[in-house]
């Protein structure tokens, strides 16, 4: 049996919002596909006969074993074949448990499970177990990197416009050019408008200030230290929020897990603060030797670094549950919120702490 006919890629409609690329848009023709009373020595000759339209892709090195209905039923190694008696039917040597997906299965999550199994390729088939082509490893791997890289530049603020169905099979190429040679109209539309959330931020963050300015008056030392808890609320929000939409992307966080992993992000957070929080306070205990207020800057530390992780978990997922680009709108709202409750958190522990303010 000859291997079927080539299926070229579909294209994603115009209208691209939300659109998941499905596995058997990327599956190819290069595989060979036996019956099961085929001998082993036929399946080798036909093996050796077949080569693939694209003389660019590897040739894999399985031939798939089909019934009479062609339904997917086993598959054979070349090597197993070579060191096989030729007049054997292939079915005594082919592997009946074969990993196989639907053809409109979701390429991502393909990909994360071909990635636990270590396979070169697998078979796809259709609502029937007809095996209609195999997907690479390869090119699957290429498409997380894709989705992973739109995604890394949306969580920067940078909401990229729906791609036409002519722009997608070039993903890469699209992006960069829109990035540097689009005219600075569409640039602004595509940067500014989630900059306007992080500036709102930084007011609402003015006005924290603004409220407390009494306790700087009394005194300024504590100014000093502003920048150090806000950048570190920062990182560790930026960080938790790559994590969380990296999970997604990859399927590793879901419904069902979505809190455990919540819980212990946060966690994680406290404890980096702890340790952070720990040398910022010793540097600035020498620095000043005020006691006071490094016991100010390590409350201040730990529980920002643990709000700034919460939110950049909890901030995406509420997003996602709205049906929203968690990617686009993750940054800006997490920075508003850690700046904000960062320094509430820096000035309300000052108010308790620091001699001057009792």
């Amino acid at each position: 049996m000859s291997a079927p006919e080539q299926h070229p890629e579909a294209e994603p409609p115009d209208d691209a919002a939300g659109y998941e690329l499905a596995v058997g848009e990327i599956m190819t023709d290069g595989y060979v596909a036996v019956s099961e009373d085929t001998t082993i020595g036929e399946a080798i000759d036909q093996f050796q006969a077949y080569s693939p339209e694209d003389p660019t892709q590897p040739t894999i090195y399985y031939t798939y074993v089909v019934d009479e209905e062609d339904r997917l039923v086993g598959v054979a190694s070349l090597r197993e074949m070579l060191g096989a008696n030729r007049s054997e039917p292939i079915s005594s040597v082919m592997a009946k448990d074969v990993v196989s997906f639907h053809e409109e299965a979701e390429a991502e999550g393909v990909a994360l499970q071909v990635a636990d199994i270590h396979f070169p390729a697998v078979p796809i088939v259709d609502d029937e177990d007809r095996i209609v082509g195999i997907v690479r490893s390869a090119t699957l791997v290429d498409v997380v990197e894709e989705e992973t890289s739109e995604d890394m530049l949306r969580m920067q603020g940078m909401d990229l416009p729906e791609l036409q169905a002519s722009d997608f099979a070039d993903i890469e190429s699209h992006r960069s050019t829109l990035m540097l040679d689009a005219p600075l109209s569409q640039i602004l539309r595509i940067r500014v408008p989630w900059l306007i959330v992080a500036l709102a931020g930084g007011f609402l963050a003015g006005g924290v200030i603004g409220v407390f300015e009494d306790s700087l008056e009394a005194v300024v030392m504590l100014a000093f230290f502003i920048p150090v808890v806000m950048d570190m609320g920062g990182n560790v929000g930026t960080q938790s929020s790559t994590i969380f939409i990296r999970g997604v992307v990859l399927g590793h966080i879901d419904r069902a897990n979505v809190i455990r992993r919540t819980v212990k992000e946060t966690i994680a957070g406290a404890l980096i603060g702890l340790l952070v929080g720990a040398v910022a306070a010793i540097v600035a205990f020498l620095w000043l030797d005020r006691l006071d207020i490094a016991y100010v800057i390590f409350g201040a530390m730990v529980g920002t670094s643990a709000v700034a992780a919460l939110v950049g978990f909890v901030i995406p997922w509420i997003v996602y549950l709205v049906g929203q680009d968690p990617a686009a709108a993750s940054n800006p709202i997490v920075t508003t919120i850690k700046d904000v409750t960062g320094l509430m958190i820096y000035f309300l522990l000052a108010s308790v702490l620091v001699t001057e303010l009792l």
